[in-house]
């Protein structure tokens, strides 16, 4: 008993820390400055830049709020694998918490760290496209998912926001050089940072939805 109680928490721990990544990227981005003594802008400037220290006024808060949300969604994930069970919560538990866990490094190594920087935004990256792909094949696959079928079409949406972003990301070894030239002179319109914002928004949206159609679940089995 004590065990689902903190599933069932879990999933309010797990929105909890989606609205800390939130609100300090809102916070970060409204008072934001660019080398350029540009504003932030959605449509071309990098989540990530937000967490640039010595650039980005409150850089700290937004770092602060990646690796403390990045942590409390860790608990979620963890949670969540728990509450599905058996082989498949294993696999989706250890792919779940490599990917939120590199949520966490991104704040702990920002932008100024640019080579490792990429390196754990990158696992974030292949991990999401893995986690939403793993998850919506375990509600389509499993005889008795302990999930809502509808899950598997938040997760295709995610799974399908993070292959289109992917497919657009520079070769591994020319990341740090390209992306630092690109900055240097950045179009008013780029495609990888809009499609960065759509990552991140389809994955807010996924971990909250998820985190209440596991408790509507929970309360389910237990009447």
């Amino acid at each position: 008993m004590q065990i689902k109680k903190l599933i069932f928490a879990s999933s309010y721990i797990g929105q909890a820390g989606i609205c800390i990544i939130l609100l300090s990227v809102l916070i970060a981005a409204a008072s934001y400055v660019g080398k350029q003594n540009e504003t932030y802008s959605f449509l071309n400037h990098f989540i990530s830049e937000l967490g640039e220290i010595g650039v980005s006024p409150l850089a700290h808060i937004f770092n602060g709020g990646l690796i403390l949300g990045g942590l409390l969604t860790s608990f979620f994930m963890l949670g969540l694998a728990i509450h599905i069970g058996g082989s498949w919560g294993v696999g989706l538990g250890v792919i779940g918490l490599v990917t939120v866990i590199s949520v966490t490094l991104v704040g702990v190594f920002p932008m100024n760290q640019l080579a490792i920087h990429i390196k754990v935004a990158n696992t974030f990256f292949y991990g999401g496209l893995l986690v939403a792909l793993a998850y919506g094949l375990y509600v389509i696959c499993s005889h008795q998912p302990r999930l809502p079928k509808v899950t598997a079409l938040t997760s295709g949406i995610t799974m399908l926001a993070f292959a289109v972003f992917v497919w657009f990301l520079p070769p591994p070894l020319e990341d740090a050089q390209r992306i630092s030239e690109i900055l240097k002179n950045r179009p008013e319109i780029w495609a990888l940072p809009i499609l960065e914002w759509l990552v991140f928004l389809c994955v807010m949206g996924w971990i909250g939805s998820t985190a209440s159609l596991m408790r509507i679940t929970i309360k389910k089995v237990e009447r």
